[in-house]
């Protein structure tokens, strides 16, 4: 069942089960919240919230309110069950009753009052008179949901806001953590192009992050981090960040850095001591949060931001972002091995050796591999710039198979690491228009995917190589 339905489903009904039971836990908290939501008084709702460690989950809670209140109002104003199946032409017919009754603002108006009285005689008396009675339950839940969504938007506040990672945008960032380009900051990565290995990045070194208070009041901010999942341990971010002032006079700018607190709650800056080129002081627009070293263990991180004043905290929805600071592997570098096939099957070592045709073939064995593979590639170098691509049969299929590129990318399937193992091919250079006879060295280089500094560059790369004579 757990399949057939998704993570998502199940994932939502279990945060709201989680929510509501730790509200329910304290029942005096409970009954506040629930009266503020009564009553649309996101102050006290909030309030009611943050005294049991809840403020960050202020539309689940509401949500929960909803469909309980919903559920409860709907049976009280449509005692009977519907008349005959809700299939497709009821769907249809109701659609149309829906349409007509939205055209007509005041009896809208009525309803929605009516509902929110209660009154069920008044209830039943005006679907009639409309002729709308066979759709009292779905009038009702049309009716009660568009309330509640209202209230939900007025008692939950838009909540702080993570708005970009290393200059990508989080609308451009997957579940998984991996931002796509175009960068806000042109260039520093380009538009996604996995064919040539561009796209799916992951972030390391230094990277910014960039959000929106929603808070007009903020006096302080925080970011924090978890490396346990969107609801795990979260650690504060605690140190400084850099960036610079605005002067009245030459020389015109100044470095401006400022710190987290320390002592028993560190992790807070002071929004009064945002710097200029962070969008300054005010708690509007979108701000430079701090430049993040991210971790040394890569992995999947989630990120959130913390607002506060003198009277509430304020939580954003966890960004997931996906952490790169390794590889490519194997350590120190990726390994290329030369060897020379013959036709009687045996194989003999090749290092810095004169192969003439006829002699054999030659076994190129490879092993490179990231799990965040932009590309690895194969190349024979000699003289003149001349860099040729190796194709060879692979070892399982030889002889008789077909020669393919060693070189490859990631291509948009973020499982391909590229050469995880000791893979072999027989390549014929004799066969190949392009290789003259010549002293080479047969490369094998590979990158990852990663934006580094809020910049794609081509990420983590290493090269091994091998060197070779290929005479007639």
């Amino acid at each position: 069942m757990a399949n057939e339905l998704g993570g998502e489903p199940i994932d939502e009904l279990t945060e709201t089960a989680e929510a509501a039971e730790q509200l329910a836990q304290d029942p005096g908290a409970f009954r506040k919240a629930f009266d503020a939501f009564e009553a649309e008084d996101s102050a006290a709702f909030e309030a009611a919230l943050a005294a049991v460690g809840l403020s960050e989950r202020c539309h689940v809670v509401c949500g929960f309110f909803c469909e309980k209140r919903c559920a409860s109002v709907c049976v009280s104003l449509c005692p009977d069950l519907p008349k005959g199946p809700t299939d497709v032409d009821e769907m249809i017919a109701f659609a149309h009753a829906l349409a007509d009754l939205v055209k007509r603002p005041d009896d809208v108006a009525r309803l929605l009052e009516i509902q929110a009285a209660g009154d069920a005689k008044a209830w039943a008396q005006a679907l009639k008179k409309f002729q709308l009675d066979r759709f009292c339950h779905q009038l009702c839940r049309f009716f009660c949901s568009a309330r509640c969504r209202h209230v939900c938007r007025k008692v939950c506040p838009p909540r702080p806001l993570i708005t970009r990672v290393g200059d990508i945008p989080i609308s451009q960032i997957d579940a998984q953590g991996f931002g796509n380009g175009p960068s806000v900051g042109p260039g520093h990565t380009p538009p996604p192009n996995p064919a040539a290995g561009i796209g799916d990045h992951p972030f390391g070194s230094y990277t910014e992050l960039r959000g929106i208070f929603n808070l007009p009041s903020a006096t302080q901010y925080l970011v924090e981090v978890s490396s346990t999942g969107p609801n795990g341990t979260y650690l504060p971010f605690t140190g400084s960040t850099n960036g610079y002032k605005l002067l009245s006079s030459y020389p015109w700018i100044a470095p401006c850095t400022r710190s987290t607190s320390t002592g028993v709650d560190p992790g807070w800056f002071d929004v009064a001591q945002i710097c200029d080129s962070d969008t300054g002081q005010s708690t509007t627009n979108e701000k430079v949060l701090v430049h993040w070293p991210t971790p040394s263990s890569d992995g999947l991180y989630y990120v959130r931001l913390r607002v506060r004043d003198a009277a509430v905290t304020r939580v954003s929805a966890p960004q997931p972002v996906r952490v790169d600071n390794s590889g490519p592997f194997p350590l120190p570098r990726p390994t290329i091995t030369l060897e020379l096939q013959k036709d009687d099957g045996s194989v003999e070592a090749l290092k810095c050796s004169k192969v003439q045709k006829g002699e054999g073939l030659i076994r190129v064995t490879v092993h490179a591999y990231d799990p965040n593979l932009s590309g690895v590639s194969v190349t024979a170098r000699g003289n003149s710039n001349l860099a040729v691509p190796v194709q060879g049969v692979p070892l399982a299929l030889w002889p008789g198979g077909s020669a393919v590129p060693l070189s490859k990318t990631y291509n948009g399937n973020t499982a391909e690491q590229g050469y995880p193992i000791p893979t072999s091919f027989v390549w014929d250079p004799w066969s190949d228009p392009q290789i003259v006879p010549c002293c080479y060295l047969v490369y094998i280089e590979i990158n990852d995917r990663t934006i580094l500094s809020d910049s794609y560059q081509g990420g983590h790369g290493n090269q091994g190589w091998e060197a070779i004579e290929i005479a007639i």
